[in-house]
């Protein structure tokens, strides 16, 4: 890894992890450490049954506010440093591999890293333990090796002397295939496995998605895989952050133009409470005319939103009437909608040239959305969009 102050004093033993992916972390001059939040929920990775959470962490927030960063920039170093090992893996780092393949793939690299004790642990062991999402993996020292993903955590834990973490970054991914929920169903075995067992290293999973009602499809029901557990929301980038950027955007403002973190506060919640667009208003503010203050960022995180939807009305404007249409039907259902009931084709009818769409040609439009990234198949047969601001900017747009 490139020699970067900012890494110099974390340890080098993550488990899974490639160090180089850490080079893409946006951890630029800007983020704004979350040390508190990160004890917080490191807090919670005890087996103690009153204020642990050994059957999982379910925590959900929206996308672009801050949640991979803190994950890789913040949770996954004080967990290090607390001497915890764990394997992280981002379910949104390739959308055209199955989930699956990515939990494999990361629980394989962690395997390889350790290879030479694993196959010193277990080279009087059978080597045919074949269960529930088997993979293979080639070990330098130990030749070909087939296990489940239970067996394989198991023996990292052994391996590292650790109790080890799995994050799941955006894993309600998972149950879009098959063989992704029964990723998840591996990974909850493998959590009653290795917890129940006896001796004092345990497993820990947590698991973040940026929809709370997608996330939930992972504990709301008795065929969901982790069946009882609790989404809860994700902590939320506070006064620290806000305090953070104000005095550094005060830097570049004229002493007429300071801006108080109250000012700042609130320009965050009218872009979402996003980082990202927070920062782009900054910039904006910095290169206005001298004694822009308040009143001018207020109205650019304005601009900025109003920018927002009117993006997304545009790259719907451009799509076919009818999946447009789907669109606007999903909006004002919500959960309720179903995509191909008589009554929902019914009323596909005005934008179909006059006729009733048949149930093939509704699944053709509906993929189409998959694919640009407006709806999300939360299990076979029922749909909702992706995210709340694509209703929003359809509501708007009926109003105007």
């Amino acid at each position: 890894m490139d020699e970067n102050p900012l890494y110099a004093d974390l340890p080098r033993h993550y488990v899974g992890y490639a160090w180089p992916t850490y080079g893409c972390v946006m951890t630029s001059s800007l983020h704004v450490p979350r040390a508190e939040d990160a004890a917080r929920i490191a807090s919670l990775l005890t087996p103690d049954p009153l204020t642990g959470s050994l059957a999982g962490l379910f925590l959900a927030a929206p996308r672009r506010t801050g949640k991979t960063t803190f994950l890789r920039s913040d949770l996954i170093p004080h967990l290090a440093n607390k001497n915890y090992a764990v394997i992280y893996v981002d379910l949104w780092s390739d959308r055209s591999a199955d989930p699956a393949d990515l939990i494999v793939s990361r629980i394989t690299t962690a395997l390889e890293q350790h290879d030479g004790l694993i196959s010193r642990m277990r080279k009087n062991s059978p080597v045919d333990r074949v269960g529930m999402l088997g993979f293979s993996v080639g070990l330098k020292e130990g030749g070909p090796w087939s296990g489940t993903i239970a067996d394989a955590l198991e023996d990292l834990i052994k391996a590292t002397g650790k109790d080890l973490v799995v994050i799941i970054d955006e894993a309600q991914q998972a149950v879009e295939t098959d063989a992704g929920l029964n990723a998840m169903f591996a990974l909850k075995a493998a959590r009653d496995a290795i917890n129940q067992a006896p001796g004092d290293r345990h497993l820990y999973l947590l698991m973040t998605g940026s929809h709370r009602d997608k996330l939930s499809t992972l504990v709301q029901n008795r065929q969901a895989p982790f069946f009882g557990g609790i989404v809860r929301p994700f902590p939320p980038l506070g006064s620290s952050y806000i305090d953070s950027m104000a005095a550094r955007v005060n830097e570049a403002l004229a002493e007429t133009a300071k801006l108080s973190p109250e000012d700042l506060e609130a320009a965050f919640d009218v872009v979402g409470r996003r980082p990202e667009l927070l920062t782009d208003c900054l910039r904006d503010l910095i290169f206005a005319p001298e004694g822009a203050g308040p009143e001018a960022l207020k109205r650019i995180a304005s601009e900025r939103k109003a920018q927002a939807e009117i993006d997304t009305l545009s790259e719907i404007a451009s799509m076919t009437p009818l999946q447009q249409g789907i669109l606007r039907l999903m909006a004002r259902k919500g959960l309720a909608f179903q995509p191909f009931s008589e009554e929902t084709r019914e009323a596909l009818k005005d934008v179909h040239r006059g006729r009733v769409p048949a149930v093939t040609t509704v699944q053709t439009a509906l993929a189409a959305l998959r694919e640009k990234g407006f709806v999300w198949r939360r299990e076979y047969g029922q749909y909702i969009l992706d995210n709340a601001d694509i209703a929003v900017a359809l509501a708007r747009s009926d109003d105007a």
